[in-house]
């Protein structure tokens, strides 16, 4: 029997049962997004050796690291550890110093979750931050969600002179920030913080970064601050039971990164008709 050329031979049909279907590749998760913009896990700031030395400090009571605070009486460095422990969710090991994905995004949640609340109470709310070349986008979509709830958002104009240069306190869109009045200026002065109080009225609520925060605390303010790894002062007073809530996150991030906490907002907005958080 003489074989056909393999040329001639009628082609295969193929194997339906072993084709695989085409899978939709997994987006990732929103952990993922916050450590691969570096918002959370490993720092891309700061070493263990950094919070060391910011916890001896604050141990000392030295002005620059209590942001605004007055000196924590009784501290030391073990109470430092259990409060960077509880805030930022970083035992201390490894050479790099940590913030947990998911101590950023409970305390946003818990953050949003209370804004809205004094929101729809019609409470008073200010919002100023130190850092505005990185926060100010999440906090003029803070003050948004919080006027569109029911708050009255404070602000003003602008303040008197804080210091010898003649800076001012400027409000933008709701939001407090230090502008030298050709821009705005990141800083932890102390008097402007304490001129962001005088100027406005008593508030209900104070969301803020830094000395902002700090000040407010210490003055008796309920206060949600933004908080990185060099404002452990800011861990000590939550951990102290001090009126303050934080969320934990790097605060120098270009603004695009900061757009998981656009949608974490919006997901706070509309809890209520949702019945609750998505899983992640």
């Amino acid at each position: 029997m003489t074989r056909r050329p393999k040329s001639r031979l009628p082609r295969k049909l193929p194997d339906t049962a072993r084709e695989r279907p085409v899978s939709t590749p997994k987006q990732p998760s929103r952990r993922d997004r916050l450590k691969d913009s570096h918002l959370a896990g490993r720092s891309a700031r700061f070493s263990r050796d950094d919070v060391v030395r910011m916890t001896r400090a604050l141990v000392r009571g030295e002005r620059d690291v209590r942001l605004g605070l007055p000196p924590f009486s009784g501290l030391t460095e073990e109470h430092v550890a259990a409060a960077t422990a509880l805030a930022f969710g970083w035992d201390g090991n490894g050479t790099r110093a940590r913030i947990s994905p998911s101590c950023t995004i409970e305390g946003f949640r818990s953050a949003c979750a209370r804004m809205l609340e004094c929101a729809r109470d019609g409470g008073r709310i200010a919002f100023a931050t130190t850092r505005p070349a990185s926060l100010f986008g999440v906090y003029r979509a803070l003050a948004v969600a919080a006027s569109t709830s029911g708050a009255r958002v404070l602000s003003a104009t602008q303040s008197g002179p804080v210091d010898r240069s003649g800076r001012r306190l400027w409000w933008v869109d709701g939001v407090a920030v230090l502008s030298d009045g050709e821009s705005l200026v990141a800083h932890d002065s102390k008097d402007a913080a304490d001129e962001l109080l005088f100027v406005l009225p008593e508030p209900d609520l104070v969301v803020a970064d830094r000395v902002f925060a700090g000040t407010a605390v210490s003055q008796g303010h309920e206060v949600i601050a933004f908080a990185d790894l060099d404002a452990i002062a800011l861990a000590v007073a939550a951990w102290r039971g001090m009126s303050i809530r934080l969320i934990p996150v790097d605060d120098q991030r270009p603004p695009a990164m900061y757009g998981p906490f656009l949608e974490l907002l919006d997901e706070a907005a509309s809890e209520r008709e949702r019945g609750g958080y998505p899983d992640e």
